[in-house]
This record gives structure tokens, sequence and C-alpha cells, in this order.
């Protein structure tokens, strides 16, 4: 895959898109419509986060999804020509390994290398608000 040809958007990006509410919202609208590669990828993770914060009360307040609606919405980004679902890359493991022994224990240590090794290994730039990412050093990561 050519560099940037795929960028694999964390959830927290994928939930700026969707709620206009969110504090994020605007530059994530900026990111896709002027800095967004040809393809907009979910993989299983961040899909399931993505449902996960559209069905919490607590992060989406009076918006809060049903899991019926919050599937819906989910199903509207995957129907977007841009946007596809990624299976796991050859050598996730071994690299999800590698990553998760950089830095210090957090409680995100597991799930932020998993998606760092996937974006690495897949070829795929990972796209986030999370300035955390920024230790896996070899990480091609967009900042937002």
């Amino acid at each position: 895959m050519l560099a940037n040809s795929a960028d694999l958007l964390d959830a927290n990006v994928w939930l700026a898109l969707a709620a206009e509410a969110h504090s994020h919202h605007e530059s994530a609208k900026a990111y896709w419509e002027g800095n967004a590669a040809p393809v907009a990828a979910f993989c299983r993770i961040t899909q399931m986060a993505f449902l996960r914060l559209l069905t919490n009360k607590t992060v989406m307040g009076t918006h809060v999804l049903s899991p019926s609606a919050a599937w819906r919405k989910s199903a509207e980004f995957l129907a977007l020509p841009e946007v596809q679902l990624f299976s796991e890359p050859h050598g996730l493991e071994e690299t999800w390994e590698d990553f998760s022994k950089i830095g210090r224990l957090s409680p995100n240590l597991w799930t932020d290398a998993y998606l760092a090794a996937f974006a690495k290994c897949a070829g795929l730039r990972l796209v986030t608000f999370d300035k955390g990412f920024s230790r896996f050093k070899s990480l091609d990561c967009l900042m937002l």
C-alpha cells in the first residue's frame, strides 16, 4: 500500500466526525475534507470502540444512541466508498507485543499498542487526537 493511501482512524476521530456536538468535530471535519487519505479504515477494535462510545450516556449525554442506532451510524460510514473495514494484517501480533513494551504502563497501553501495530503492519497512517501515540516512534501518525 502506498504511503498515506489509507488512514486508520482512532475511535475518537470517528466519534468526532459523527457527533456535531463533539468538542473536536470541527477539526475532525477539517481533516476529513482536506487532509484525509483516499481510504479511511475501521478495524474491529475502532469499530467496537465507536459503537461503545455512541451508546455511552456519559460520553454522548442527551445524544446517546441505542445499540440499533449506533449500528446504523457505523453502517452509514461503511457505506461510503472511501470507508473500509480492514482485516488484521500479517505480523500484527509480533509488532503488537513489541509496541506493548514501549513506555510506561497505562490503562490504554494494550489498545493503543494494538492500534499502532495494526496501522504499522497494514501500512496505514493512524489518525488520532491522542498524543500518547507519539511514543511509537516508527508509526506514521497524524495528530489532529
